[in-house]
């Protein structure tokens, strides 16, 4: 039922992009080790009164017995009330698929990762594809389309925030407003993606 929804969304989603008068574009590049490993666009347009985010990333990374690459995407559509009504986060690696879903449902917000579902009280307002537009100044929780829950983010300087999700953690630093680089701390090292424009 929750996929037949999201579906239908993201549809209509899709051909109010293409009669979308504005929108914004930003391309990162994806980097570990000092090397180019894969690249990142988000985007965002007006979408029916409310406004649409797109995701679309891939990576590959080649080091001596490994080879492992990943596929990501994102939509995500907040309402022209400013609440996130549905978010789509997939994840296609070479050992699997990470997908979790979310729509804005009778005062709640439905979410359903790999399967299992859960329910997070009260509106979303922002998420974390927002944080690649604006920096989040009065911001302390966040939204995580790929996790399908709040995280908490921590101003450390001016400009810059840390954030702790799941098994690494994350340094968000913003130039003019705009995220200007995210550096993500993993098992692998820390990957560090890059405004090109």
């Amino acid at each position: 039922m929750i996929q037949h929804r999201l579906i239908l969304v993201f549809i209509l989603a899709s051909l109010c992009w293409s009669c979308a008068l504005s929108g914004q574009k930003l391309r990162y590049e994806v980097t570990l080790f000092g090397k180019k490993i894969g690249e990142t666009t988000i985007e965002a347009r007006d979408s029916a009164g409310g406004k649409y985010y797109k995701l679309r990333s891939s990576t590959q990374v080649k080091m001596l017995f490994m080879d492992k690459r990943s596929s990501m995407s994102t939509d995500v559509l907040f309402s022209k009330d400013g609440i996130m009504s549905t978010s789509i986060f997939k994840n296609i690696k070479e050992d699997g698929i990470i997908l979790t879903q979310a729509i804005w449902d009778n005062g709640k917000l439905i979410v359903e990762k790999n399967g299992e579902k859960s329910c997070v009280p009260g509106p979303v307002k922002y998420s974390s594809l927002l944080m690649y537009f604006s920096e989040p100044s009065n911001i302390r929780k966040v939204f995580s389309e790929r996790m399908g829950k709040f995280f908490d983010l921590v101003k450390e300087a001016e400009g810059k925030y840390s954030a702790e999700m799941d098994n690494s953690s994350a340094i968000y630093t913003y130039s003019r407003g705009r995220l200007s680089e995210l550096e993500i701390k993993s098992s692998l090292g820390s990957i560090f993606v890059r405004l090109v424009n």
